[in-house]
């Protein structure tokens, strides 16, 4: 029953930090790639090789991630910006964590891009927090850099 409840793709983290434990905050499109982000790499699959299926997670977040940017405009969903000093204290005690605890031991790209989504659709008080992008580069850009690191 464990690898039902608590499989080891979600929960083998460096910090002992389950994945369920942060994404139940966040909005369905941003938990969803969060969550393929988070086991990329990790699950493996009969017939496929390491890398080709980390590729594969890594597009199905791209996948969730675009269609965040593309069905999301606040319909029925208040927002709210807050600094990135707030959303550290917000996103600490909602999850028990921190930011730098949740993305530590992840390859550069995908540390910036589950960073960055950390930082969209958080629900904190019945509202959907936006903050600024932690990098230079979208979560788009960084997940699209490991995918080429991995082709190569």
């Amino acid at each position: 029953m464990e690898h039902v409840n608590h499989p080891k793709h979600y929960n083998s983290h460096p910090n002992g930090i389950e994945c369920i434990d942060i994404i139940r905050h966040y909005v369905c499109d941003i938990a969803n790639a969060i969550k393929y982000l988070w086991r990329a790499g990790l699950k493996p699959e009969m017939g496929m090789e390491d890398a080709e299926k980390e590729i594969e997670d890594l597009k199905k977040a791209l996948w969730y991630i675009e269609d965040y940017y593309s069905n999301f405009n606040g319909r029925g969903q208040q927002c709210i910006c807050m600094r990135n000093a707030e959303y550290y204290t917000a996103f600490k005690e909602m999850t028990g964590h921190t930011v730098e605890d949740v993305v530590s031991g992840y390859p550069s790209p995908i540390k910036e891009a589950i960073t960055n989504l950390l930082f969209l659709g958080l629900v904190h008080n019945g509202c959907v927090v936006v903050c600024s992008l932690f990098s230079k580069k979208t979560p788009i850009e960084n997940i699209q850099q490991r995918i080429a690191d991995l082709e190569h």
